[in-house]
């Protein structure tokens, strides 16, 4: 994952974070850029599910949704298994700052 976080993972980031919103124009929205970032149907339904098909995107999506609970625990266990599979502590500075930009954007 270069830094910035790569269009995919991003796209990946937003759909597992938002895709739960219940507006049909959001999502549509989200997956006109995951596909425009090259994400299959497939890896989009993943995302959406809060899944991903590459270990260490899972290990990133997990992150994120970890954080969008804001349970203590389930962050560090999420953060634990990132390192554990290659994640580096930069990459998860990047994905909370990314995770933490999508959710205030649900606000607005």
């Amino acid at each position: 994952m270069p830094d910035p976080l790569h269009t995919r993972v991003t796209a990946q980031l937003k759909l597992a974070l938002l895709g739960d919103c219940g507006c049909h124009k959001t999502l549509t929205q989200l997956e006109r850029e995951a596909r425009q970032s090259g994400l299959t149907g497939a890896e989009i339904d993943a995302a959406i599910s809060g899944r991903s098909f590459e270990a260490r995107t899972a290990a990133a999506v997990a992150f994120a949704c970890a954080m969008k609970t804001g349970d203590d625990d389930c962050i560090q266990q999420a953060r634990t298994r990132a390192l554990q599979i290659g994640v580096t502590t930069e990459e998860l500075h990047a994905i909370a700052k990314e995770a933490k930009r999508i959710l205030a954007s649900k606000r607005q």
